[in-house]
């Protein structure tokens, strides 16, 4: 039902205040993709270097390596690729990412945080994500490589409160506060909800609302660029 995706795809992009990049790994099919690009997605989320290099046959559009760890090989490949934004959660893999690029000076770095998963299906926070101190210091160090430099986070999939994406923004705003750097962007990651026979999850309009409104909130300059990764709700 390539009809229902491309549908879905010009929903997010018209609702969602940002960048929309399709979780390549949700379904790579050729009509499912052929669907997401006609309604006008350009963005996409790889989480390894085979869809990476399977995906690259897409034209005219920007990749996003979100997987926060990654060989020294994938790293090195995928910039030889074209990519130029990769996800990480750590100090090691920050200097994986400098030392495979050459030090690039035009990377663009998502610093992955981990934040409380609530009413998810598959809670991700104790899998992937830094926190405290340690995230504070690691935005601090990534900002003097990165050309970009944002915040990703991934409430949890099938997610069906939007209030986790407030209580996810809101850690990200005390962050930034604590770091003192200046943000390029902030991506909420997926867990956007598809609907199942067996669960009723809150609309996404009531998603998108709770979204901007946090957004508004946080402590970042105006050209701050938002994104997001939806999969299964496209």
């Amino acid at each position: 039902r390539p009809h229902a995706a491309g549908r879905a795809a010009r929903w997010f992009l018209a609702n969602f205040p940002g960048d929309v990049a399709y979780a390549y790994k949700a379904n790579s099919t050729p009509f499912l993709i052929g669907a997401l690009y006609g309604a006008g997605v350009r963005h996409f989320d790889v989480a390894s270097l085979p869809e990476l290099e399977d995906a690259k046959t897409i034209p005219d559009v920007t990749f996003h390596f979100m997987h926060p760890v990654k060989s020294r090989h994938a790293i090195r490949r995928a910039y030889q690729l074209g990519c130029r934004s990769f996800s990480l959660d750590s100090e090691d893999e920050l200097k994986k990412i400098a030392d495979e690029t050459g030090n690039a000076p035009d990377l663009s770095l998502w610093i992955r945080i981990a934040v409380p998963a609530m009413d998810a299906v598959i809670p991700l926070e104790n899998k992937f994500g830094i926190t405290g101190q340690a995230a504070v210091r690691l935005l601090v160090k990534a900002r003097q490589l990165a050309k970009s430099l944002g915040i990703s986070f991934h409430v949890g999939s099938q997610t069906v409160r939007p209030q986790a994406y407030a209580a996810a923004l809101a850690e990200a705003g005390r962050l930034i506060e604590r770091s003192g750097v200046a943000l390029d962007g902030i991506d909420v990651g997926g867990g956007f909800p598809a609907r199942y026979s067996d669960d009723v999850p809150a609309p996404l309009s009531d998603f998108m609302r709770v979204i901007r409104d946090s957004f508004a909130k946080l402590p970042v300059a105006d050209g701050c660029r938002f994104m997001c990764e939806p999969g299964r709700a496209l």
